[in-house]
């Protein structure tokens, strides 16, 4: 598995020990002082092209419709299946360092910094999103209901 510590160091990100967990877009904005559009979510979508990591704002849902006009029928993973391709838990998917083909949400690019899980539910990570796409090399869709 990779280090998110040091791909994170590398990107001029930043952990934040939180030191409990933090499981929900709410008690992200509460525990980081961030909007909820500041937030971001990194969600394993099962699809018939293959496994994609979604990437939206923490004010959206993601439209299975849109995912499945491009990459045909898609599903959540389940939580055994996201530990199997990431490496993490759910809720501590981070969007950096994941190995799979990443597709980013553009309204997640109007932000100067963003915070999404930090490699555990009791961290954080803030970082640019631009960063994140250079990074992941993801495809930029709107992918928001």
């Amino acid at each position: 598995m990779v280090n998110i510590e040091e791909i994170a160091k590398a990107l001029g990100a930043e952990i934040l020990d939180i030191g409990r967990p933090v499981k929900t877009v709410e008690q992200a904005t509460r525990e980081a002082g961030v909007e909820r559009r500041q937030v971001i979510k990194s969600l394993v979508i099962i699809s018939e092209s293959g496994p994609l990591l979604v990437i939206v704002d923490g004010e959206s849902r993601v439209s299975m419709a849109k995912l499945e006009a491009k990459f045909g029928g898609c599903r959540f993973a389940s939580p055994r299946e996201v530990r199997e391709l990431t490496g993490y838990e759910v809720g501590g998917v981070p969007p950096i360092g994941v190995p799979l083909r990443t597709i980013m949400d553009q309204r997640v690019l109007e932000n100067e910094y963003v915070i999404g899980g930090g490699g555990a539910i009791d961290r954080l990570l803030r970082i640019r999103p631009e960063r994140i796409l250079e990074y992941q090399q993801a495809e930029v869709m709107d992918v928001r209901e």
